[in-house]
């Protein structure tokens, strides 16, 4: 693996020269740390709800040895509010994890519009490429299930960043969808990709392998977080809950079952009702004139992709 390791670390470097950034948005995880290394823009932003993130812990670590200017945005409720109800509209969506994670972005992407730069580093692709995402680990031992997941997360890679790029004319910079970095990944066998270190099964092995000494065992080891997870942005979920009461949840299952969607909790249905606002319940979409088109189970959108999950609510697996 040292062969490969420096290859790939030789490659990504060709790949960040060559692409440069005037800011990358910073978790502290093991991406971005990578890209932060390598490419040292002006501006470094985190986004964290308070100083007790795991987020505002790791970004601080590492920006420390390699940025010059780090930017810690701690958004105001009424802040996060705003923006997760311009990614129900925008995004025509009710799905709880997608929101929270795509609001860290969003808020990113705002402080980088206030610092007036012009581009953004992302770490998009390095989960989908790698094996990032914790529920494969457990496939471990079945190594055919386990690439065929590979393989599929690979196969239906979209991300946010995109659209919210042409919605506000920032540039986005993602060193690891580079088709060099992509080819590399196709190289690399499911268990480079997940493995064992002292005991953990962690994804993105490969990876923290080859940069755990340049970035120590605390960054290069840390567990996978989700971004909602690591900037504590799910912590707005008490609050959520009490915007809804008991009877009004009550009432709302009904109506929203009369309308084809199935509601989980509370925080799906104040995500739903801002989803009421822009639009039509699902089930109000035209199938496709060929009548081959299925719908969700568990809110009746249209289906018109080829993911295991539900884009505009949530479910999985459907």
């Amino acid at each position: 693996m040292l062969n490969s390791c420096r290859e790939f670390q030789e490659l990504l470097h060709s790949v960040c020269e060559r692409t440069p950034g005037e800011s990358i948005l910073l978790s502290g995880g093991l991406d971005s740390s990578i890209l932060l290394f390598y490419m040292r823009p002006r501006e470094a932003i985190t986004v964290s709800i308070d100083p007790y993130s795991s987020d505002y812990r790791y970004s601080t670590v590492v920006a420390k040895h390699y940025s010059k200017n780090h930017h810690i945005v701690i958004p105001r409720m009424e802040e996060i509010l705003e923006n997760l109800e311009e990614l129900v509209r925008d995004f025509k969506t009710f799905d709880p994890i997608f929101l929270k994670n795509s609001v860290v972005q969003l808020l990113g992407f705002k402080e980088a519009l206030r610092l007036k730069v012009n581009s953004i580093i992302l770490g998009d692709g390095a989960d989908e490429l790698f094996g990032g995402y914790n529920f494969l680990c457990k496939y471990l031992k079945s190594p055919e299930i386990l690439q065929s997941k590979l393989d599929e997360i690979a196969q239906n890679m979209e991300f946010v960043s995109f659209k919210l790029s042409k919605k506000y004319y920032l540039g986005i910079t993602t060193p690891f969808l580079d088709d060099t970095i992509v080819k590399f990944s196709q190289s690399l066998s499911a268990n480079d990709k997940i493995a064992v270190h002292n005991g953990i099964i962690y994804g993105k092995f490969f990876l923290r392998n080859c940069f755990k000494e340049i970035l120590g065992d605390e960054i290069a080891w840390r567990r996978k977080e989700a971004l909602e997870s690591g900037s504590g942005i799910n912590k707005i979920l008490p609050y959520l809950e009490n915007c809804i009461t008991d009877e009004d949840f009550l009432a709302g299952l009904s109506k929203a079952k009369n309308e084809g969607v199935l509601i989980r909790n509370k925080e799906h249905m104040f995500y739903y009702r801002i989803y009421r606002e822009f639009f039509d319940a699902p089930i109000h979409q035209i199938c496709d004139q060929s009548g081959k088109s299925k719908r969700c189970p568990s809110c009746n959108t249209v289906f018109i992709w080829n993911g295991s999950f539900c884009k505009t609510c949530g479910a999985y697996p459907v």
